[in-house]
């Protein structure tokens, strides 16, 4: 792949018809092929200051897996997490910058995804067409469209994708959820999700040049172009809905996927705010 900039129009024209049924990445006996159980899965972590780190460091703890790749528009943060990734396993893992290297390179097995959100479904189809299978953060997308692409994508590449609501893996939450569907509580018909969060005020922000160690350009991607601020790199991008999906897709997701789960519900027929 080249290194042009992708803005979403293009992006979505070239991709739009792709991807999967989301099953368990953590069960591939191996990304390669079933005749090959005890080979470790390689990978390549995209998005790594602050949720990728920790992913790169577990899976680097794995005798399963394999970090071949650490991937950041942030050069501060791809050196910081092949040192974390170094004093795990022994060896660094190649950095780099832009994630269509980690596609193009045949050896790499999944690429883990944990960048701001509007990334999330490019990212992901992208990684389904290059024969990559994904492990991709919540929330799983932008915005509904996308998720339903990303779905055609995983399908139409036969690769597998698992969406990082972890609430699903704990066993306290599972053993409830058993209790629940044997009747614990009686008939469920209802259930009320909450988050709250108190949070120090992003201000305004201004208009400056990037920082040097930042690769603004690729950091926006699939969206829009706008010049950079600021207060938006790298956590307060989350309330900017160009970027973002507020408090509802940071954690809000966690809580409203277990009430789902709960009451054994897929999509709302309707939604309503107040």
């Amino acid at each position: 792949m080249n290194n042009d900039k992708l803005s979403r129009r293009k992006f979505l024209s070239k991709t739009a018809t792709g991807s999967a049924a989301l099953t368990a990445f953590a069960t591939l006996p191996s990304a390669r092929g079933e005749e090959s159980p005890n080979e470790r899965i390689v990978l390549g972590v995209m998005g790594v200051n602050g949720r990728g780190r920790a992913l790169a460091k577990q899976f680097a703890a794995s005798t399963k897996a394999k970090i071949a790749y650490i991937c950041d528009v942030d050069r501060r943060a791809v050196g910081q997490t092949i040192d974390a990734v170094e004093q795990i396993t022994g060896r660094a893992p190649q950095g780099v910058g832009d994630f269509r290297r980690i596609l193009d390179d045949p050896g790499v097995d999944a690429l883990v995804v944990a960048t701001p959100d509007h990334w999330h479904a490019p990212a992901t189809i992208l990684a389904c067409s290059a024969g990559k299978h994904v492990y991709v953060e919540k929330p799983a997308c932008h915005n509904p469209q996308e998720g339903l692409w990303m779905v055609q994508a995983a399908r139409k590449h036969q690769r597998r994708v698992q969406l990082g609501t972890q609430r699903r893996s704990a066993p306290r939450i599972q053993e409830a959820m058993k209790k629940l569907r044997e009747g614990a509580i009686g008939t469920v018909r209802m259930a009320r999700g909450w988050i709250n969060s108190q949070r120090p005020s992003i201000g305004h922000g201004k208009t400056t040049p990037p920082p040097e160690w930042l690769d603004w350009s690729l950091w926006q991607g699939p969206a829009p172009e706008r010049p950079y601020h600021d207060n938006v790199v790298h956590y307060h991008w989350h309330w900017f809905w160009h970027w973002g999906t507020g408090e509802l897709g940071n954690n809000g997701i966690h809580a409203l996927d277990v009430c789902r789960w709960g009451l054994g519900v897929d999509a709302p027929r309707l939604v309503t705010c107040g």
